[in-house]
């Protein structure tokens, strides 16, 4: 399967980062990389490099490669070694802006519904977690019901407070999901690579 489209950065063999952007093309052992931020001022033909591409299912991959150019922009690549191929779901996460509500809170007798429900702004998300913003104050540990209509199809959440912090004049919570069974996990997982391939194409046909 290939890369087209997924994340990319590319570092020196001394862990310098010298370009972050996306996978433009991708064929058998070469890899063009559109960088949205490029530093590589002084790559030449032949030099070697580690590329790092966030991949879909498989995750993390990180190869040896060759430098066959380099310009404002992109990096062409060539002789790709896998070195590592990680499976990171929960790391990997999205940001977004996507209004939902919640409807009740989780208490001690079950879920007690809210009314009227409390209005979020989704901020970010991953396949273990997400990031919303509302203006309602909550403490730590306190779970909510969301039902997250975003992915293919719709799925309800439990999610936990385990972090806040402010963004401007809203309070911002950071959530773990919680009790989700694999068909959610993996239906969130698919929303996140959609989301990220989505929006790197926006990018792309921006430039």
């Amino acid at each position: 399967m290939g890369h087209e489209l997924d994340a990319c950065r590319v570092h020196g063999t001394d862990g310098e980062l010298l370009a972050d952007g996306f996978v433009r093309e991708h064929e058998g052992g070469t890899l063009v990389v559109a960088a949205e931020r490029f530093s590589g001022r002084w790559l030449e033909e032949g030099d070697p490099v580690v590329a790092h591409v966030l991949g879909e299912v498989s995750g993390q991959c990180t190869y040896d490669a060759v430098v066959v150019f380099a310009e404002a922009g992109r990096v062409g690549l060539r002789d790709l070694r896998l070195r590592e191929r990680v499976q990171h779901r929960q790391a990997v996460r999205v940001a977004v802006e996507l209004p939902h509500r919640v409807t009740a809170v989780v208490g001690d007798d079950g879920p007690e519904p809210l009314d009227p429900p409390l209005d979020v702004v989704v901020i970010d998300v991953s396949a273990h977690g997400l990031r919303f913003r509302c203006s309602a104050e909550m403490e730590l540990g306190t779970r909510l019901v969301l039902r997250f209509t975003a992915t293919r199809t719709p799925v309800d959440l439990v999610v936990e407070v385990v972090r806040h912090q402010t963004i401007r004049t809203d309070d911002a919570y950071g959530c773990r999901i919680v009790g989700a069974p694999e068909r959610v996990t993996d239906e969130l997982f698919r929303f996140v690579l959609d989301e990220q391939r989505r929006q790197l194409a926006e990018r792309r046909d921006a430039r």
